[in-house]
This record gives C-alpha cells, structure tokens and sequence, in this order.
C-alpha cells in the first residue's frame, strides 16, 4: 500500500511541477496523433517536454 501511496504522490507531485500546460500538452498531443494530426500532435509535446525540461533543469540546479 505504501508502494502506491509514494506512486500516485510522486505523479501528483509531476503533475503540479508541470503545470496545467505540461498535463495538457501531453493529454492533447495523444489525442492529435490517435486522430491524424500529427504535425499539431507534435506541437502538443513540444509544449509538454519543453515544460518537462524545465522540471529537469531546476532540479539539477538545486542538487549544484
């Protein structure tokens, strides 16, 4: 149970880091690409790893 609990905090915790834009991108981008837009789909997940790059360049800089 604990295994779980530190799963559904950590993507809790993913979700608020990456804000509404990052969630958004991803859920959207899958979206396009299911639907044969895949060049707007690739828009969506630009927007969603440029937020995930973010996320990754403020926690290497904490750790420094």
């Amino acid at each position: 149970m604990s295994k779980i609990k530190k799963v559904v905090n950590t993507i809790k915790d993913w979700i608020i880091g990456n804000g509404i834009e990052g969630a958004a991108g991803l859920l959207v981008g899958i979206g396009l690409w299911i639907f044969g837009f895949k060049i707007w789909a690739g828009v969506a997940f630009g927007i969603f790893a440029h937020k995930n790059w973010d996320l990754l360049k403020s926690a290497i800089k904490s750790k420094i």
